[in-house]
C-alpha cells in the first residue's frame, strides 16, 4: 500500500511540460531558416555532385592523406602530417603542406569523417562527405548567427539576421555545395566564439561561468585562425572591444578576467599550428589583442580611483601603451605584414603585384555588387548604427565594432564581403526591429492603461506588406543577379571553370586522359589555376598551383607561354630537368584551356573567344611574366595582335585562325582593329604532326561539339625536346 501510495503521489507530481506558443513559433521559424540555408547551399547539385572551385580539391587531397595516415598508424598519423612534404606539387622543390595550408580545416574534415564512419558506421566516401560538409556548416552557422544577434536585437532580430545570413549571395558563393574551403568552418567557429564571449556580461553569469566561456571562446577563435587567415579579423574586433569596454567601464572585473583567458587561448591555439604559427603573437593583430587586454586590465586596476581621475589615468595608460608599441615597432619586433593584409587595413592602397591582382576574389567590390547583394539592408543598417550608438551596453558596442569594421575591410577584396554580410545583417536587424517596434507597437504612458499613441491599422498593414516586399524582392530581382541566381551556379568542374551555365565535361575528360595516358613521372605545365585539379584528379606532378607560394615560378610559366619556340625550348629544359639526375629530363606536357562561343552563318562556323579560359587570363600571363602587354594585345588588353598568334607558343597552341573583326552590331569591319571591335576566328588544329617542339595528343569534346553553342576546349601537348 505504501508503495502504491508513493507511486501515485509520484505520478500526480509529474506535470505535462508546457511550451508557450511563442517558443513554438520561434522554433518553427528557426527550422524554416535552417531549411532555407540548406536548400540554397545544396542547389548547385543540379549540375553534379562535385567539389567546387580549385582549393577544395587540395584540401580534400590533404585531408585524405591525413585520414589514410590515421587509419594506418593511429594517432601517429596526425604527427606524420606535420612532416609531410609533397613532391607532386611545385616541381622539383615540392611543398611543405602543414606550413602552407589551413591545418585546422584538414584536421576537422578528417576527424568528423572518422567519427561518422568509424563510430556511427555511416557508409560514405571521404570525397562525398567533404562535398556536403560545407552545406551543413553554413546551415548551422545561421543558428550561431541567431544566438549572437538575439543579444543585440532580441529574438526577432536574431531571426532576421539568420535569414539574411542564409540567403546572402557573398556567403552562398563561398559556402555552397562542394566549398570545402576555409570560410564556412572559420565563420562557424568565430561567430560561436563571439556569442559565447558576449554571454559573460549576463548578470546571472558568475565567475566560474566567465572562466569556461572565455576559455572556450579563445580556443574557438584560435582554431578558426588555423582554418582561415581571414578569421584573424575577429582579433581586430576583440582588441578594439577591450579598449572601448574599458573606457566605458563595462563590468571591468569580468572584462579583465575574460579578456586574459580569451587572448591567452587565442594566441596559444593560433601558435601551436604551423600556420599562422608563433608569428601570430607578434603580428599587428596579435599585438592589438595583447594591447587591448592590457588596457582593460589597467582600467580595472584604476577603477578603484575616483571617477574624476579615471579618464585622465586611462589616457595616460593609452599613451604609455602607444609609446611601448612604437618602441617595439622601432626594434623590428612586429612581424611583417603581407601586401594582401596591408590592403585590407588600408583599402585605398592597392598592391602593385600582378599575381595578387589577377585573382578574381581580390577584385574591389563595386557599388552595384553591394546593392544587388544587400538591397534595403543597406538603409536598415544605417538606422542600426544610429540605434546602437544610442545604447550603452557591451552588446551594442560589439555590434558597432563588428558592423563598421566589417564594411570597412570588405571594401578591399570581394572575398571579404562575407564580413560586410555579417556587418549589415547585424546592424540591419537592429534597425529593422527598432523601426518595426515604432510602427507596430503602441506607446503607453507609465502608470496608465490607455495608449498614448498607436499607428492606424491600415498603416500597419501597408508597412508589413511593403517590408515583406522589400526584403523578398532581392530573392528574385534583378533577373540574373538575384539572391536565387547566386545559389544557381554550377560547381566549377561541372562547367569546366567557365562563366557558362552549362554542363561542359572537358576538364573531366582531360584529367581522366592525363591520369590514364601519361607516364607516372610526367610533369604537367599549365597556368597555376588548374594545378590542384591536375595533381588531385589527374594524379600527376605540376609546376605550380593555386597556393601561389613561388611567384618566380609562376612568372616563368607566363614567360614560357609568351615565348617563341626557340626561347620556349630553353625554358622547358630548365623546367623539366630531373633533380635526381640533372642530365635527364622528365616527360613533359603542356595544358592549355580556351573557352568561348561557336555560331554558324551562311554555312560557315565562327568562333568568339571569351569565357573564363586562358584567353581571358592571357593579360595576366604577360603582366606576371614582366613583359610588355602592348607587344601582344590591343588597347582593350584582351584582343590578341598578330604578333601573339605568330610568335608565342600559346598562340600557336590555340586551335584558331583569325578571320576578321566585327563591330558590336555584327557587321564585318575587315582586319584593322578599332576599340570595341570583336575578333572572329575559325577552327584550325595545330601541332598535329610528329615534328616540332609540341605535339597535340588530346583535345576535349566541346571543341568539335559545343554544348548549347559554347565550348571549353582543353588541349594537351606533348613536349618533344
Amino acid at each position: 500500500m505504501a508503495l502504491r501510495r508513493s507511486l501515485k503521489e509520484f505520478l500526480t507530481s509529474i506535470r505535462r511540460p508546457t511550451v508557450s506558443p511563442r517558443t513554438i513559433l520561434l522554433t518553427l521559424a528557426l527550422v524554416a531558416v535552417f531549411s532555407i540555408a540548406l536548400s540554397l547551399r545544396i542547389y548547385p547539385a543540379k549540375y553534379g555532385y562535385y567539389l567546387h572551385e580549385y582549393d577544395p580539391y587540395f584540401d580534400y587531397y590533404a585531408t585524405n592523406h591525413l585520414v589514410e595516415g590515421v587509419k594506418a598508424k593511429g594517432l601517429a598519423g596526425f604527427a606524420e602530417y606535420f612532416r609531410w612534404r609533397d613532391y607532386s606539387m611545385w616541381f622539383p622543390e615540392g611543398r611543405n603542406v602543414a606550413a602552407s595550408s589551413q591545418v585546422g580545416l584538414h584536421f576537422t574534415g578528417a576527424i568528423l569523417y572518422l567519427v561518422a564512419t568509424e563510430i556511427f558506421n555511416i557508409q560514405i566516401s571521404l570525397y562525398d562527405f567533404l562535398v556536403i560538409l560545407p552545406v551543413y556548416l553554413g546551415a548551422f552557422t545561421t543558428l550561431s548567427m541567431f544566438l549572437l544577434v538575439k543579444r543585440f536585437a532580441g529574438a526577432g532580430g536574431g531571426l532576421l539576421a539568420a535569414l539574411f545570413f542564409a540567403t546572402s549571395p557573398p556567403l552562398l558563393m563561398r559556402g555552397s555545395l562542394g566549398w570545402f574551403k576555409s570560410e564556412p568552418l572559420a565563420l562557424f567557429l568565430a561567430l560561436s566564439a563571439t556569442y559565447l564571449f558576449l554571454t559573460i556580461y549576463d548578470s546571472k553569469i558568475k565567475m566560474k561561468g566567465v572562466i569556461w566561456r572565455a576559455s572556450l571562446a579563445g580556443i574557438l577563435l584560435g582554431y578558426a585562425n588555423t582554418c582561415w587567415g581571414g578569421a584573424q579579423y575577429f582579433g581586430i574586433v576583440f582588441g578594439l572591444f577591450f579598449i572601448v569596454a574599458a573606457l566605458l567601464k563595462f563590468d571591468l572585473e569580468k572584462t579583465a578576467y575574460s579578456g586574459g583567458l580569451l587572448v591567452s587561448f587565442t594566441l596559444i591555439f593560433s601558435s601551436i599550428f604551423p600556420r599562422p604559427g608563433p608569428s601570430f603573437i607578434l603580428n599587428p593583430i596579435g599585438m592589438l589583442l595583447i594591447v587591448g587586454y592590457l588596457f582593460s586590465l589597467i582600467a580595472y586596476r584604476l577603477a578603484l580611483i575616483e571617477d574624476k581621475m579615471f579618464l585622465r589615468s586611462s589616457l595616460k595608460a593609452v599613451f604609455t601603451l602607444l609609446l611601448a608599441g612604437l618602441l617595439v615597432v622601432s626594434f623590428g619586433a612586429i612581424s611583417a605584414v603581407s601586401a594582401r593584409y596591408f590592403t585590407v587595413v588600408y583599402p585605398f592602397q592597392r598592391t602593385a603585384n600582378p599575381l595578387i591582382e589577377s585573382v578574381a576574389e581580390h577584385f574591389v567590390p563595386t557599388h552595384l555588387e553591394y546593392f544587388s547583394s544587400y538591397g534595403v539592408l543597406l538603409f536598415l543598417a544605417i538606422l542600426g548604427v544610429y540605434i546602437a550608438f544610442r545604447r550603452r551596453s557591451p552588446a551594442a558596442v560589439l555590434a558597432l565594432i563588428l558592423g563598421i569594421s566589417g564594411v570597412y575591410i570588405a571594401s578591399s577584396f570581394s572575398r571579404l564581403m562575407v564580413y560586410s554580410t555579417l556587418a549589415l545583417a547585424i546592424l540591419g536587424a537592429i534597425g529593422l526591429v527598432e523601426l518595426s517596434s515604432s510602427v507596430l507597437k503602441s506607446h503607453r504612458v507609465a502608470g496608465k492603461k490607455t495608449a498614448l499613441h498607436e499607428v492606424r491599422s491600415d498603416v500597419k498593414i501597408f508597412y508589413s506588406i511593403l517590408l515583406i516586399g522589400l526584403l523578398t524582392l532581392p530573392m528574385v530581382y534583378p533577373v540574373g543577379a538575384s539572391w536565387r541566381d547566386a545559389a544557381d551556379q554550377p560547381v566549377s568542374i561541372a562547367n569546366a571553370g567557365t562563366s557558362f551555365k552549362a554542363d561542359l565535361p572537358d576538364w573531366r575528360e582531360a584529367l581522366a586522359w592525363i591520369k590514364d595516358n601519361t607516364p607516372e613521372d610526367a610533369v604537367i605545365i599549365a597556368w597555376w589555376d588548374y594545378g590542384y585539379w591536375i595533381t588531385v584528379m589527374g594524379n600527376r606532378t605540376t609546376l605550380a598551383d593555386n597556393a601561389t607560394i613561388n611567384s618566380t615560378k609562376i612568372a616563368q610559366i607566363g614567360r614560357l607561354f609568351m615565348s617563341d619556340e626557340t626561347q620556349a625550348a630553353s625554358l622547358l629544359k630548365d623546367m623539366l630537368r630531373d633533380p635526381k639526375d640533372p642530365t635527364k629530363l622528365r616527360p613533359g606536357y603542356i595544358v592549355t584551356f580556351v573557352a568561348g562561343r561557336r555560331f554558324s552563318s551562311q554555312g560557315f562556323e565562327y568562333y568568339l573567344l571569351g569565357g573564363g579560359g586562358d584567353e581571358s587570363k592571357k593579360q595576366w600571363f604577360i603582366r606576371i611574366g614582366g613583359l610588355n602587354i602592348t607587344q601582344f594585345l590591343y588597347e582593350d588588353e584582351f584582343t590578341a595582335k598578330p604578333y601573339f598568334w605568330e610568335n608565342t607558343i600559346l598562340g600557336k597552341m590555340w586551335p584558331f585562325e583569325f578571320i576578321a573583326f566585327v563591330d558590336r552590331s555584327g557587321r564585318l569591319q575587315g582586319s584593322e582593329y578599332k576599340l570595341g571591335y570583336i575578333a572572329l576566328y575559325t577552327k584550325q588544329l595545330k601541332h598535329t604532326g610528329e615534328d616540332g617542339l609540341l605535339k597535340l595528343v588530346f583535345k576535349s569534346s566541346s571543341l568539335d561539339n559545343p554544348s548549347e553553342g559554347v565550348f571549353a576546349a582543353v588541349l594537351v601537348y606533348k613536349v618533344q625536346l
